[in-house]
């Protein structure tokens, strides 16, 4: 769901709200002082206590990382020229922090990680600057009457400015909330959301004619990691040309990040995933895409397939996987990966020296692993662009290193996949 462009974002200056008491002046030593101050180390401190402290489900998200840094920098950076007389707070014009609470409304934040984030933000900013006005207090030789002064001004004006912005943000995040309840592709988010968790299993008639997807179909999921759902529509009108689904739906995993179903009446063969495959793969984009499975426990079922995927597809260095991964091609790793440790414990073992980052050992490993593939040193050699003689001495090295492969094929096979995934030492 995306809001229309400018339908809530201010875009006029905020009014500072009435108040008992006015905002003192800051005496010229003291914003002297702040002028000349770095708040880059604060911002980063508070955006790493805001994530801790406020948005620890979404420390993995980098587009909602990105976001709260460009609203941290610019509410830091606003309150430095508030301080340093260079903006008044009726005349503020705040725009990433007023977008920040727009997004964390659609990303179904609580109001209260909101307030929680900001209370803390504005206590680290007072602390940085009360630390800064006592160091110049001290280099300025003020009285102690002057320098106490200066704190009570200090404090009235980050009050008030805490006021005014806390205040936006909260009708900013109010007004966007409000937004996305209302919209029906904020519902069938919501629905898809309660089917994931598991406590949306059964669905009234109203919430399936939102949802507008036949859960009791044949289902095929595809998550596009670098492909946000406000992106995705080009990608599933080419799948919905090229294999022709009876319904498409469209979850947001991340900000950055999609999930596709395609649902069909019949069950998928092989040709039309194979289809699905080829064309996102002429689109180059990154995708993983699962087997095909029925009803609702199919439709949970795809998702959790295309999800292992990605976790593998993470696991390994660039390059090790094609753009497009079909959940078939990695089943054995995801199997042998649900115990990290028991894998690889079982890849040290069978390969022993061959599990070593060394150049040598790398070698072994790619012979070996293409004379086992194609059946012969004679078809490996011409496989890896080698002399026959070289390929025939490294097998020959390999077993002496690890001892009679013959029996082991299997077991070696295994552990050769579960080295590029792991790359454990």
């Amino acid at each position: 769901m995306t809001l229309a462009p400018d339908s809530i974002t201010v875009t006029r200056p905020m009014s500072a709200p009435p108040t008992e008491r006015p905002v003192l002046p800051l005496p010229g030593w003291a914003i002297e002082a702040f002028a000349a101050h770095d708040i880059s180390p604060m911002i980063s401190r508070i955006v790493g206590e805001s994530m801790g402290l406020a948005f620890a489900d979404s420390r993995d998200d980098t587009a909602f990382v990105e976001a709260l840094h460009r609203s941290v920098t610019e509410n830091a950076s606003t309150l430095k020229d508030v301080l340093c007389g260079e903006v008044g707070l009726g005349n503020l014009l705040l725009v990433h922090p007023l977008r920040f609470a727009e997004l964390e409304a659609e990303r179904r934040v609580p109001h209260a990680s909101l307030q929680r984030s900001y209370r803390n933000s504005f206590a680290i900013q007072w602390d940085e600057w009360a630390g800064v006005l006592a160091e110049a207090a001290e280099n300025a030789d003020v009285s102690r009457l002057d320098a106490l002064a200066a704190v009570v001004a200090l404090t009235r004006t980050i009050g008030s400015y805490t006021e005014v912005v806390i205040s936006s943000a909260a009708l900013s995040f109010s007004r966007s909330e409000d937004a996305f309840k209302k919209s029906r592709a904020h519902v069938r988010q919501r629905l898809i959301r309660e089917i994931l968790d598991g406590s949306g299993e059964v669905l009234s008639p109203a919430d399936l004619m939102t949802l507008d997807y036949s859960l009791g179909g044949h289902h095929l999921a595809v998550q596009l990691p670098e492909v946000p759902q406000v992106d995705s529509q080009r990608i599933v009108n080419a799948l919905r040309t090229s294999v022709s689904p009876m319904h498409t739906i469209v979850y947001p995993v991340t900000l950055g990040s999609s999930v596709v179903w395609l649902g069909s009446s019949k069950p998928w063969s092989d040709d039309r995933m194979v289809r699905a495959v080829d064309l996102l793969g002429s689109m180059e984009v990154r995708a993983s895409v699962s087997e095909q499975a029925a009803g609702l426990s199919g439709f949970l079922r795809a998702f959790e397939e295309v999800r292992s995927v990605e976790e593998i597809r993470a696991s390994v260095d660039s390059g090790e996987l094609p753009d497009v991964v079909r959940y078939r091609d990695l089943r054995l790793e995801i199997l042998l990966m649900r115990d990290r440790q028991l894998a690889a414990e079982f890849v040290a073992s069978e390969l022993g020296p061959l599990a070593e980052h060394t150049s040598e050992a790398s070698k072994l490993r790619a012979t070996l692993e293409a004379s086992f593939r194609l059946g012969s040193h004679v078809a490996a050699a011409e496989h890896l662009q080698l002399h026959e003689h070289t390929v025939r001495n490294r097998l020959q090295k390999a077993q002496d290193l690890l001892g009679p492969t013959q029996d082991r094929r299997t077991e070696l096979q295994v552990a050769l996949r579960l080295w590029r995934i792991m790359n454990v030492a």
